[in-house]
């Protein structure tokens, strides 16, 4: 007799029971939603060393939604492409030094520039820290907070983080591949000229 295999749509459900069973949620609708959302993107080849990771993990002040979210992130991250992983890295960066700025602007009392103005007359430039002569933010970030606009960044930067960080994930991809497209159509130029005049000649 032959038994029907599990469907992946079935794995992943079980995989969600065990999950909740492992950290004694309650069989509730929302919470299982809430679970199969924090691990949707896990392959199901990955289920056993999730589980692996989870039970090797010392992760005491956090519960188990934070625990699955943090593997879960590790997991994301690994399957990440080279770009994605750098357009997030700057991403999580300049979000923490926009927040950091736009707080320190927020506290100065003065009557005749409001915190926006102020933020805005900021070179982002010219930030330093201390012990470093190189400049925290490069080309690639700078081009970014233009697109951007210190307007936005501003408004948004203190809202939801993950809400921002879509945003600028996005700008960050589109900037780091402009780039590259421009650097390898430099590459290519000589080459390029190199191949007309061979026809031309011919």
């Amino acid at each position: 007799m032959q038994h029907n295999r599990p469907t992946e749509d079935q794995i992943r459900a079980q995989f969600v029971t065990s999950l909740m069973e492992y950290f004694k949620i309650e069989e509730d609708i929302n919470l299982r939603a809430h679970v199969a959302d924090l691990v949707r993107q896990i392959h199901p080849s990955n289920y056993r060393e999730f589980f692996r990771r989870l039970s090797l993990r010392d992760m005491p002040y956090k519960n188990g939604f934070e625990k699955i979210a943090l593997i879960a992130d590790e997991f994301e991250s690994q399957a990440l492409s080279p770009i994605d992983q750098e357009a997030q890295e700057r991403a999580a960066k300049l979000y923490t030094l926009m927040y950091d700025i736009r707080r320190d602007v927020s506290l100065v009392r003065d009557a005749d520039k409001s915190a926006l103005e102020r933020f805005e007359a900021i070179r982002f430039t010219s930030i330093r820290r201390a012990e470093d002569e190189k400049p925290i933010l490069d080309g690639t970030d700078i081009n970014v907070v233009k697109t951007l606009t210190k307007k936005w960044i501003y408004d948004y930067v203190s809202l939801d983080r993950s809400l921002f960080e879509a945003r600028v994930i996005h700008e960050y991809r589109n900037e780091i591949l402009r780039h590259k497209r421009e650097y390898n159509e430099t590459l290519a130029a000589p080459l390029k000229a190199k191949l007309i005049s061979s026809v031309n000649r011919s």
